[in-house]
Parts: structure tokens; sequence; C-alpha cells
């Protein structure tokens, strides 16, 4: 049975600011979204199946897609969680074991582990997914240096699809962090018409990729720092006569990293359509309530969104004790209101048109 993709498929870790900004959208703005979500031990706790529970609570009843987080590394305290997961990280992947965590989960919809796997184990988590009601995802990561790029029997398995007219499946090609979602276009662009151009035109392919900085010490003031995933978007849409090429990207993450980074400086990150407006000094840091005073008074601000991330901001800079006094909620924040805008590109509600999802004891 196919699950019906919508036009915004968000990757996400299961990371508290992820959840969280998850969590306080409107439910009509979560129904706009399609979250694929990377499976990987919440925090230290054990067992793996946690971090499912933690991400049905916030995006509850709704179907999402499943992979594996292989930019997660174990340290050396090792649990029953991170040892699953290690299962399921191998290439190749231990099936069974997928399978068993998946069944309790009947709204998450598996993308094929192909890392080192033959066309005949795909065509066997296929069948695994129709026999228990799930849409099923290929997901190609081409992440430079992560991914397992595209299997050499993938335009074997489109061709078996596209004779026997199945669409109950999506196609994203993942291009991880990227300098400019831009330049990855012509890839693609490339891959969509030589692989794809065969498959039904209800089945989506989602270009999926986050330019999000992983420095801030170049920003100071209050800076506009551009995105143009949009554009990419644009440009396939152009350049492939597939119907249905939808939009992705990271919700304002990056995938995890590890390795020792100094304290961030307090800052507040405000996402706008196609760009993040971020207010910060380089020298002496500000508080963040200078910081979303600035947010505020720029001329990017809506100020009307209604909803959480965007009230959160208002809040701190009107000095009030609940509102942003750590990264992490300037984080969850700035996700949640990414999250609206992206789901809503170009058709912001009113307001009064939003379903309350949130209360004031959420802060």
């Amino acid at each position: 049975m196919a699950m019906d993709v919508q036009e915004y498929l968000v990757t996400l870790g299961v990371r508290p600011a992820e959840l969280s900004g998850l969590k306080e959208l409107p439910g009509s703005t979560k129904d706009r979204l399609t979250p694929l979500v990377l499976l990987a031990p919440w925090l230290s706790t054990t067992p793996l199946t946690r971090a499912l529970d933690k991400f049905e609570e916030a995006y509850p009843s709704r179907p999402y897609f499943i992979d594996v987080d292989t930019y997660y590394r174990m340290n050396d305290k090792p649990n029953e969680a991170k040892e699953l997961w290690a299962r399921l990280a191998e290439k190749p992947a231990d099936l069974d074991a997928w399978w068993q965590l998946l069944l309790e989960y009947p709204k998450a919809n598996p993308c094929l582990l192909m890392a080192e796997r033959t066309i005949e184990s795909a065509r066997e988590q296929i069948n695994w997914a129709r026999e228990n009601d799930r849409t099923f995802c290929l997901r190609m990561n081409l992440a430079e240096g992560i991914g397992s790029g595209i299997p050499q029997w993938m335009p074997a398995l489109v061709v078996e699809l596209a004779a026997e007219g199945a669409n109950d499946y999506a196609v994203v090609f993942e291009f991880g962090w990227v300098p400019d979602p831009l330049q990855m276009a012509a890839l693609a662009i490339g891959y969509t018409n030589n692989f794809f151009s065969t498959i039904p035109l209800e089945v989506p392919i989602a270009i999926s990729c986050t330019s999000f900085p992983k420095d801030f010490t170049v920003f100071d003031g209050t800076d506009v720092c551009n995105f143009t995933n949009r554009n990419l978007l644009a440009q396939v849409q152009q350049a492939t006569n597939h119907p249905k090429i939808i939009y992705g990207d990271w919700g304002t993450t990056r995938p995890r990293s590890y390795g020792h980074s100094s304290q961030p400086k307090y800052r507040i990150d405000y996402p706008t359509d196609r760009s993040w407006v971020i207010a910060r000094n380089k020298a002496d840091p500000i508080s963040f309530q200078e910081a979303a005073q600035r947010i505020t008074s720029s001329p990017q601000w809506a100020g009307n969104l209604g909803i959480w991330g965007e009230q959160l901001i208002e809040a701190t800079a009107a000095g009030q004790a609940f509102a942003i006094d750590t990264m992490p909620k300037m984080y969850s924040a700035r996700i949640n209101i990414h999250l609206h805008r992206q789901a809503y590109y170009g058709h912001l509600p009113p307001p009064d048109a939003l379903d309350e999802e949130w209360s004031d004891d959420a802060f």
C-alpha cells in the first residue's frame, strides 16, 4: 500500500533539538511533511526502540521513512542499543534484526539497506515491506566519503519495478552536507534521467542535502545566509520530465559529526523561505535577549507565523524567563520555524488557520 509522500521530505536525526522542534509544530504542518528518520540510539539509553518511541511521540500517528544513521559513532561504553545499531549499520546489514525492530512500528516505512547487498536481497526487502503493508524507499546516499552510492544492480531493479507498474515506493538522492546545493544539480539530473526515466509518474523522487553552516565564527551582527535547495529543486524539475520531483533538506541540521568543538557563542538563528538570519557577535558575546531583539527588528522578521518557534524568539526579545536560555532551545525554535515554512512554502497560512499543537507548559 503506497503511503502519500508529501511535497517536503525532511531528513531528521533522532536528537533532542530535532524532536522538540518537530513536536511543537501544529498538526496541520505535520500533515504536510514526510520525515525520513535516521535511526541511532537515543542519547545513551537502551533499547534502540527508545529512539523510535521518542520520534513517534513528536510525530504521532503518521507514516514516515526510516533508515539507519550511518553517521553515528559508537563510543567505548557499549550497551544493547549501540550493539543493535552496529548490526544494522554493518555492511551487509543484519536484515532479520531490522525487520524484527520495524514490526513493532507499523508507521515506519523502510529504506532498503543496500550496502554490499545483491538485487535478490533488495527483492526480499521489497517483499517484506509489501507483506507488512509498508511503502519502501530507494534512498541512495551519495554523500562524499560517507554514502555507499548507487548499487550497480539499481537500473535492473528499476526496470523490474517499472515492468510490474509498482508505485509503492519513493526515490531519494541524498547528498548529505554540501557547501552549495546547486553543485548537485547536474548529478541529480543525470541520475534521474539515466536510471529513473521509466518509473511511474506518481512515484516521488526527492533531492535532499543540507548546507547549514558548519562554522559560525564568520557571522557578525545580523547576517543573512542564503541556501539554494529550492533553486536546486527548480533546476532538476526543469531538466527532467518526471512530474513528481520533491523538495528535501535536513530541517536546518547537519549530519552527526564528532570532534572537539568549543562552546558556541550565544546567537539566534531565524529561518526565512530561502535564507537563515543569524544574530551573533564575533568579538563580545551577546545575550540571547539582545540577539532575539536584533532578529525581531530585522527586515526579514515575519512575526505573524503563529507558531511556537517564532513566539519563543519574541518571548526571548521581551526578556521572558521561560524563553530561549540555552543553545539547544534555540536550535529547537529554529528547526520548528524552518519546518513550518518549508512545509507551507509559498502558501503560509494565517495563524488562526493552524490547529494549536503546543501549549505554554511546553516551554
